[in-house]
């Protein structure tokens, strides 16, 4: 018996709004705010800081990790999370668990989840261990701490904390073992009030402030996509050299400003995993295009042996842009991120100490001298990969 085309018809119709809804809500096609012209001032090149006392930067997971669980330890007002991945796994469960202990004495503790980042929790998930945001055996509904999970809102790339609204640690790292124990990363901690109050301002309440040179927190919002602008404008500033460690590296104007860098006699060194967790063949076939050089000068690309997810870029040895944005499509243009871009005196403990890091592990990569051979099939992955991560 043959079902009434009435039947197919009605059905089609929420399976096609279905459809679209999945396509906006996983590629946000409208995009965030514009890309503004600027984003770093003059000033911003012109005038280093001499002081970099008030940041600290934190090199991989367990750096990273002790300085976030002893700061909700020591918590005495307010903590504020906002994380794209977060797993029911050892470090999962020991960040949710220090929560609690904050909140029963009595702080306030609030938990802001991207939902699209969830998609990484799946296999968790199926397995029966869901995100500890999601259930009342983590931190759903527990006194004094407030979780938002909403499915509507922006994609929400970013990851950081905020403790008594005199402290903020940001950067790269969800919260799950791989960023605690395995893969190669950065953080970077804010202290005091001022730059707390500034990061607030500009990420939580998207408020337009001056920048606070040579301090410039660069975001992507409703407001305004700001950070492949800053990006370029270091990469277009730099004199001497670039090293840029991303862990997946596919957008077309970064590309290009960077072979242009090369082009004009800039060092350009490109670091990136040599098999990374997704994005692979976009890494490839970026790679390709970057040794690709019509003027002879081309980037020098090496790939770092272990899993690294970094997003950090050096020029000159005095500029830095440290965040959560990938150099892809998505990050550039449709997720919210945030990137610090600094200016201080090479001398300075924090430039020093990131050059150093970025020299070490350019010592243990190999070079790619040739570009990769990819068939039709790896092709296809690339174009995927470039612009659905």
């Amino acid at each position: 018996m043959r079902a009434p085309k009435k039947f197919f018809y009605f059905a089609g119709i929420p399976a096609l709004a279905l459809t679209v809804a999945l396509f906006f809500f996983v590629f946000n096609p409208l995009g965030l705010g514009p890309e503004p012209d600027t984003v770093l001032p003059l000033e911003f090149f012109a005038n280093p800081a001499q002081d970099l006392g008030e940041l600290q930067l934190l090199i991989d997971g367990n750096a990273a990790f002790s300085e976030i669980l002893a700061a909700i330890d020591s918590a005495a007002s307010s903590v504020y999370i906002q994380t794209y991945i977060w797993k029911d796994d050892r470090t999962g469960q020991a960040v949710a668990a220090k929560l609690k202990a904050a909140a029963n004495r009595g702080v306030r503790v609030t938990v802001s989840k991207d939902m699209l980042g969830t998609f990484f929790e799946l296999g968790d998930m199926v397995a029966g261990k869901p995100s500890p945001v999601f259930t009342r055996t983590g931190l759903k509904g527990y006194e004094n701490i407030q979780v938002d999970t909403d499915l509507f809102a922006d994609t929400d790339h970013s990851k950081y904390y905020i403790f008594d609204e005199n402290s903020v640690i940001f950067g790269g790292m969800n919260i799950a073992d791989e960023y605690h124990q395995q893969w190669h990363d950065y953080m970077v901690r804010l202290r005091g009030k001022a730059l707390t109050e500034a990061f607030t301002d500009k990420v939580l309440k998207q408020l337009r402030r001056p920048a606070s040179l040579p301090l410039v927190l660069a975001v992507n919002n409703s407001r305004a996509t700001e950070i492949r602008t800053a990006t370029l404008e270091i990469i277009e500033n730099a004199a001497k050299s670039v090293v840029i460690e991303h862990a997946y590296f596919s957008d077309d104007k970064v590309i290009e400003a960077v072979k242009q860098a090369a082009a004009r006699g800039v060092r350009v060194e490109i670091i990136l995993p040599k098999v990374p967790d997704t994005h692979r063949y976009a890494n490839m076939a970026t790679i390709n295009r970057l040794l690709d050089s019509e003027s002879g000068k081309a980037p020098k690309v090496f790939l770092y042996p272990h899993m690294s997810h970094a997003k950090v870029i050096m020029t000159d040895g005095r500029i830095v842009a440290l965040g959560s944005a990938n150099l892809t499509p998505r990050s550039m243009l449709t997720s919210k991120e945030i990137t610090l871009f600094v200016h201080g005196v090479p001398t300075a403990p924090f430039m020093r100490r990131l050059r150093a890091q970025l020299e070490a592990d350019i010592a243990v990569c190999e070079e790619v001298v040739k570009p990769f051979k990819l068939n039709p099939p790896a092709r296809v992955k690339a174009l995927v990969g470039k612009y659905v991560w």
